[in-house]
Order: structure tokens, then C-alpha cells, then sequence
């Protein structure tokens, strides 16, 4: 082998190990990696994937967490400022239904605020703290005997890399869930946080 051919070879080993000395093995890649797979068994897999749904942006997660008759319940205090007509009758209503909450949220996923003052946020992080299983209550209204309510505190974080910048939430909302052929769903989501 001549000097030239030794010379390039130790240049082509010397790159090669400096391309490895960079990798960290105890570091592996990390892959992004957002999984459908609904796990609703019971209430708090279905709080837990709600979180889930927030953090993944994942619309199509988030509407197999609600019940078809889903309703959304806002304070009565917050009706003026982001209540929605629902019934068209030029009054905003204390709530909405399946329908608006997937059109809000995927909005908010995909679009941003709905007028047009944020961008969608690069990151959603929704955290919720559910109480242990003996604070959870049973909703007393007739008809509802087998539903659970979990009141949970929640913080929510919208995060804008590009201006640095986040919107944060917290407070209190109670999650009315229901079963239905072996799978929990929300039904209410009710807000009792003051904005």
C-alpha cells in the first residue's frame, strides 16, 4: 500500500470516527411517534387520552373521546365573552355540542384562534390531575345512575416558538362520563374555572 493510499485511508477512519464519537448511545433518536388506539376502558384511560389527543394535536383522537350527545358547559359568567349561538336564536348559550366542540378544537389544532389573532400553536400541552377514584362522584339526575363525574384541575399551555411566546390556562372542570358496550366516553365536559 503506498503512502498516498495509507494517508487516505486514515483520513476515511479518522472521519468515520469522528462521526461516531458524536452519536450518543445512551441517547438514542427519538422518534415521534402519535398512536390512534383509543384506550377508554374506563374513566381515567379516557382522561389520560384526552391529554394525549391535546398533546398530538389529534382530532380524530379527541372525537372518539366524546359521546355523540356530547355538551360542553361553560360558567354563566364566561357566556358573554365565549358563548356561542347555538340554537341560532341570537343569544349565546351557556354550552355547545358535539358538532362545535370537534370544529373549535380542530381549529384550534390546525388554525388557531378563531379570530385570527394566534396562530395554531407549535405545542398544546393539557395537563390534568384526576383524584383518586374514591372523589369521583356519581351523578345523581335521573337517568344518569351509571354515569361518573371527575372533577379534575386543569392546566393547559399553548406554546408559539416562533414569538417565544405561550397562552396559559388552569382551573377546575368536571368530566361527566358515561359507559357504553364496555367503553367510557365524555359526555359533559363542564368548566368551572373563571377566565
Amino acid at each position: 500500500m503506498t503512502i498516498r493510499n495509507r494517508i487516505i485511508t486514515l483520513f476515511a477512519l479518522l472521519i468515520a470516527l469522528l462521526g461516531a464519537s458524536c452519536r450518543n448511545p445512551f441517547r438514542p433518536e427519538l422518534i415521534y411517534n402519535t398512536n390512534n388506539d383509543l384506550q377508554n376502558r374506563d374513566p381515567k384511560q379516557v382522561l389520560q387520552s384526552l391529554e394525549r389527543a391535546y398533546q398530538d394535536k389529534n382530532i380524530d383522537l379527541y372525537k372518539k373521546l366524546l359521546a355523540p350527545d356530547f355538551r360542553f358547559e361553560l360558567l354563566s359568567s364566561e357566556v358573554n365573552q365565549i358563548g356561542i349561538d347555538v340554537n341560532d336564536d341570537g343569544i349565546r348559550d351557556s354550552w355547545w355540542g358535539f358538532e362545535q366542540e370537534i370544529q373549535l378544537t380542530e381549529n384550534l389544532f390546525k388554525y388557531g384562534s378563531s379570530d385570527g389573532n394566534y396562530p395554531p400553536p407549535d405545542q398544546i400541552e393539557l395537563r390534568l390531575q384526576v383524584p383518586p377514584e374514591n372523589l369521583w362522584e356519581l351523578d345523581p339526575e335521573v337517568g344518569h345512575e351509571d354515569w361518573v363525574i371527575v372533577p379534575c384541575v386543569f392546566d393547559l399551555s399553548l406554546t408559539y416558538l416562533s414569538s417565544n411566546s405561550s397562552l396559559n390556562a388552569s382551573g377546575v372542570a368536571r368530566f361527566y362520563l358515561k359507559e357504553t358496550n364496555k367503553r367510557w366516553h365524555i359526555v359533559i365536559w363542564r368548566d368551572e374555572s373563571n377566565l
